[in-house]
């Protein structure tokens, strides 16, 4: 992909705010998408959005993700969910950078290993 330029649309911002302001309707949607079996009594903690992806030759560019967040309840689940308006094909791309950039912010350094999941 050649300078790819993503930016926000209503929809991103709207998508967004339907899920942080109406939040207690995540866990039903999780349920019927990924066949879990939450209660709703779980605890939902949003990540940052603001992400920034190194690039080739040391520059970083700011990504902000749709929503990014774990379910605590029995056990802690990850979830990163987007919303795309367009018609293209750089949501694979897109899921691919923002899910790494998080696995890295999100990492530990120990000596001289680095663990993300």
């Amino acid at each position: 992909m050649d300078n790819v330029r993503i930016t926000n649309t209503p929809y991103d911002d709207v998508f967004r705010t339907l899920l942080n302001d109406c939040s207690f309707l995540i866990i039903p949607v999780i349920n019927e998408v990924f066949g879990e079996h939450y209660s709703g009594q779980e605890k939902i903690i949003f990540s940052p959005n603001e992400h920034f992806l190194n690039q080739q030759g040391g520059n970083e560019e700011e990504r902000i993700t749709d929503t990014s967040f774990r379910i605590e309840g029995k056990e802690s689940k990850k979830y990163h969910l987007e919303c795309q308006s367009s018609t293209d094909n750089s949501m694979l791309v897109r899921f691919f950078e923002y899910d790494t950039q998080i696995a890295l912010d999100e990492g530990t350094i120990k000596g001289n290993v680095l663990t993300v999941t």
